[in-house]
């Protein structure tokens, strides 16, 4: 099997496996700590954003040339940002599990990590979606969905008590577009030139 046959099998099921299990756990949250959720809530949380990280390079890698240096700019603040955010969810879980987590996102150094990887998150995703919108590789509407879903989520943080319901919403979309991008990337036929279709 061709390394272009690899990233695209691992791609494709990241990207999927990423979006159906953010969803999951998200749901599963629902029914635990109105802060932190639930362990198996967060676990799935974890694991989607370590899916990430391999889904985001391959889907860059299928749009490489055309998505230019903002393609470029959202895969590697988008990487950056579910790396650091994997292990803001690490500390969720343990909170979710009891322990008092409380003073490790207050202030000093994992503070300023757990901002800074949300927002790094927040706007490689938003840029990552405009450039694959714009690439012409994958439908315009898959772009879309990332962002969308990306800033439903982030607005998560201003409805209170509702802001549960309002990430299951986010990840919902989110979920939508990370599995189309993997089901068309599973179904491009190796060494197939890429098709460039911007009314897609």
């Amino acid at each position: 099997m061709s390394s272009s046959s690899l990233v695209r099998l691992g791609g494709g099921l990241a990207s999927a496996a990423a979006g159906i299990l953010l969803l999951l756990g998200h749901v599963l949250n629902l029914g635990g700590d109105p802060e932190y959720g639930t362990a198996l809530g967060g676990s799935l949380v974890l694991a989607a954003h370590v899916a990430l990280v391999f889904a985001l390079v391959a889907l860059y890698a299928a749009q490489a040339e055309q998505s230019g240096l903002l393609g470029s700019l959202g895969m590697v603040l988008g990487v950056i940002g579910t790396t650091l955010v994997s292990g803001v969810v690490l500390v969720e879980i343990a909170g979710a599990s009891g322990a008092d987590v409380d003073a490790v996102f207050a202030a000093g150094v994992s503070g300023v990590l757990s901002v800074l990887g949300g927002l790094a998150f927040f706007v490689g995703l938003i840029l990552f979606g405009i450039a694959t919108m714009r690439a012409g590789i994958f439908p315009r509407w898959a772009g879309l969905l990332l962002i969308v879903g990306d800033v439903v989520f982030g607005m998560g943080d201003f409805f209170g008590s509702a802001a549960p319901i309002v990430f299951v919403v986010g990840a919902l979309i989110t979920c939508a577009g990370f599995v189309s991008l993997g089901v068309i990337l599973l179904s491009r036929k190796s060494g197939a030139p890429a098709q460039h279709n911007p009314g897609a």
